[in-house]
């Protein structure tokens, strides 16, 4: 069997305590998450049968203040994918300036199967059972994998009812009317564009007219590979659960977005070639976007990538052998805590708002979303190039850095 998402962290938490030369307790009190519940949903179905659903909250660490991170609906949901994404969550939010802790939860479900009537007393039912541990001030729950604006307007709606008052900034990924962000639908993708924009740039060359490879074509995905196409680069393929497309000219964003609205897949679409999810990684490109799941790049399929630049959409894509193949072979890598971090960074811009009654434009939220992204992009491609290590080992020295001067200051350590 191979190693799940939580093996893959736990590595990347070692090797970079050993390179900072931390006490042994460190290690021991960032490898697990502080605060594990786990709990088991029941759901009236449209049958009028009860399921039963299994949930999960894991909060990381608390150093930096009350924690944050989103919920995903999957079907293939563990707790070590949860241990692993609290804990890339807490290094994400030290990395970029947001003083919180990490956390992330889940449900293991295909919210495709359900009906909205399921779906939403589905939501109900988490919240209820993990209220004691959330809120504005204790750790707030935002949307991932499988949930969307819907559910997070569910899940608060239903949270402000237990506790008898508005409280917006205790759920984040919410829809607009009820303190929403603008610029979140976009705001991942976004961020992965301007990570794009750093990382091609420090290579000296110009972005329009390079050719870019998207897996997954869900909320990131898309709008990622849409970006791209704005920006003038050539998107070659995308894909999705079902299948991959190919087209040597560059598809057709927008078109292909339409037969996917329609459709509800990329199978069939008549003006590209399907090929498989494999073949897609290992296609001829510029950049190759993994916008999907972990460890997609292996040890295995990493010597057949012949892009030059990694942009990793997803959390956890590539495997620490497999970082270590395509560094040899020259390819740029930009870290998912850092180049994916743009959805988190808005999400926190939607609490600041909530909690100071406050608007911002699309325009404002980019324009501070692309300066943050800047600003830590300078400083980890300073780490990289002056100890000559790795852009990932880069931001998890400047991540565990802050945590541990938080957890010093609070006399943990």
């Amino acid at each position: 069997m191979g190693k799940n998402a939580f093996d893959v962290a736990l590595e990347q938490l070692a090797e970079a305590t050993e390179y900072m030369k931390l006490e042994s307790e460190i290690y021991e009190i960032m490898k697990e998450p502080m605060a594990q519940l786990t709990v088991r949903i029941p759901v009236r179905m449209d049958n009028g049968k009860v399921e039963i659903f299994t949930g999960f909250r894991f909060q990381h660490n608390t150093a930096l203040g009350p924690t944050r991170g989103g919920t995903r609906f999957h079907s293939e949901e563990t707790k070590e994918d949860v241990k692993a994404l609290s804990l890339w969550m807490t290094l994400k939010n030290a990395l970029n300036e947001i003083p919180n802790g990490g956390a992330k939860g889940g449900v293991i479900v295909d919210s495709q199967k359900l009906s909205q009537g399921e779906l939403e007393r589905l939501c109900r039912g988490y919240i209820r059972k993990i209220a004691p541990i959330i809120g504005a001030w204790k750790d707030f729950p935002g949307a991932d994998i499988g949930t969307s604006s819907q559910t997070q307007s569910w899940m608060l709606d239903e949270w402000e009812a237990m506790n008898m008052h508005h409280e917006a900034g205790g759920i984040s990924g919410k829809m607009m009317v009820l303190g929403g962000s603008e610029g979140r639908p976009e705001a991942t993708s976004r961020g992965l564009l301007f990570a794009t924009r750093e990382v091609v740039r420090a290579r000296k060359l110009e972005i329009k007219g390079l050719t870019a490879v998207v897996q997954g074509f869900g909320k990131v995905g898309w709008h990622l590979a849409k970006l791209y196409q704005r920006d003038g680069i050539q998107v070659l393929a995308v894909s999705d659960v079902d299948t991959a497309i190919f087209d040597p000219k560059g598809l057709d964003i927008l078109d292909v977005n339409a037969y996917v609205e329609r459709s509800g897949t990329l199978k069939g679409y008549p003006k590209a070639i399907e090929i498989g999810n494999v073949e897609l990684l290992e296609l001829e490109c510029d950049i190759l976007a993994p916008c999907a799941v972990q460890n997609v790049i292996t040890e295995e399929n990493a010597p057949r990538i012949k892009a030059q630049f990694l942009i990793e959409g997803a959390n956890g894509p590539t495997t620490p052998e497999a970082e270590k193949i395509l560094i040899d072979k020259g390819v740029f890598i930009a870290p998912d805590i850092w180049a994916n971090s743009g959805g988190t960074q808005v999400a926190h811009f939607e609490r600041i708002q909530n909690l100071n009654d406050n608007n911002w434009s699309e325009e404002e939220v980019n324009a501070k979303l692309e300066r943050i992204n800047h600003k830590v992009f300078n400083e980890i491609y300073a780490l990289h190039t002056e100890k000559n290590i790795s852009m990932r080992l880069a931001c998890w020295i400047k991540a565990i850095s802050k945590v541990v001067e938080a957890m010093k200051a609070r006399g943990w350590v």
